[in-house]
């Protein structure tokens, strides 16, 4: 592919790097909210680049989730970890403070694809006691709002015998067993004792457990062309945050790229971001013909970004091309997949 240098192209990379230069939301994370500041917060989120706080200041979402609410949420009606306690596993409560904007969900992204994604920020309208599971020791899962913002969408898109990758508390697995579009649920886990406590303390409170399937299996393993052609939707949430997810995508699709609308992965957007940022830095190489340096550990993802537009026999002048590639979810999984 080749870029021709105009103004609307030129303009456009500008544009985008100036986003990039610019810390946004990320500066308010943990900013203390109150009713009495809540307004001021919310204009400074919008000159931030939160897009959500646009138009007349009346028809501004609230920055305060219902903590009442989340504490009846269907998962928490039905299923209770306080009970959990074996060899492996111990649950604990920690006192989580409200009015501390944290980010519910996966990176929003630009509108304008121009590289100004930006956090949805919230807060607690008050303090609560959230459910905290150890494995040998060290935390393993906290219970927290974000965990259902993040999960929810891609249990309501799942369909027919839907398959996931990681298990943890079976969050997902009761939501999309609430989902009417979906049959069964298969979850494919890597760890033993996961499955074990999973098995003793919360299956026997699930819901049309009959619907459910355990696999013991590492997820590099099975995600092939032969165990996913098995079923109509799949998930993967087998990382931690978007720092290693990416990397982690990036290993699943370099063995196999099933077909796009059948597949999501958690917080795939937060994940994206950084190989965003290569996609723009290698449209910087082809318009203005140099090379672009990253750090070592996303080299392989540059290399990766350069052969599959190198494959691309085009010549790009419209800027529209540029972001659709920069920000179209079959573009970014398709570089991840490349052999190099």
């Amino acid at each position: 592919m080749r870029i021709r240098r105009n103004e609307d192209t030129e303009s456009f990379l500008k544009r985008c790097r100036r986003n990039l230069s610019l810390d946004g939301c990320n500066a308010f994370l943990d900013h203390r909210l109150t009713k009495e500041n809540e307004l001021r917060m919310k204009r400074k989120l919008q000159k931030a680049g939160a897009r959500e706080f646009s138009g007349e200041e009346k028809n501004w979402p609230s920055l305060f989730l219902d903590t009442d609410a989340w504490e009846r949420t269907p998962y928490h009606q039905t299923v209770t970890l306080k009970h959990i306690q074996d060899d492996s596993f111990s649950y604990d409560r920690m006192t989580m403070l409200g009015g501390r904007l944290f980010s519910l969900e996966a990176v929003q992204n630009d509108p304008d694809r121009e590289l100004g994604d930006w956090l949805k920020l919230r807060a607690m309208d008050r303090d609560f006691e959230a459910s905290v599971l150890y494995q040998d020791d060290e935390m393993w899962m906290l219970d927290a709002p974000s965990e259902a913002a993040t999960n929810d969408p891609p249990a309501m898109r799942a369909f027919g015998n839907a398959v996931t990758f990681g298990l943890g508390i079976g969050y997902y697995l009761f939501m999309a067993l609430r989902n009417p579009a979906v049959v069964s649920v298969t979850a494919v886990e890597k760890s033993e004792a996961v499955i074990r406590m999973f098995e003793r303390f919360l299956l026997p409170q699930f819901p049309h457990r009959e619907r459910i399937r355990l696999i013991h299996g590492d997820a590099m393993d099975c995600w092939n062309e032969a165990f996913l052609s098995q079923y109509d939707s799949i998930y993967a949430d087998i990382w931690q945050s978007n720092e290693d997810g990416l990397f982690r995508m990036n290993d699943l699709l370099e063995r196999f790229h099933p077909r796009d609308e059948l597949t999501d992965f958690w917080i795939e957007d937060s994940c994206m971001v950084s190989l965003r940022t290569i996609v723009f830095l290698h449209f910087e190489e082809l318009l203005y013909e140099t090379k672009r340096e990253v750090n070592e550990d996303y080299r392989i993802l540059l290399e990766k970004t350069r052969q599959y537009f190198h494959k691309q026999e085009m010549t790009v002048e419209d800027s529209g091309i540029l972001k659709e590639f920069l920000y179209s979810r079959r573009v970014l999984r398709a570089i991840l997949g490349e052999q190099l």
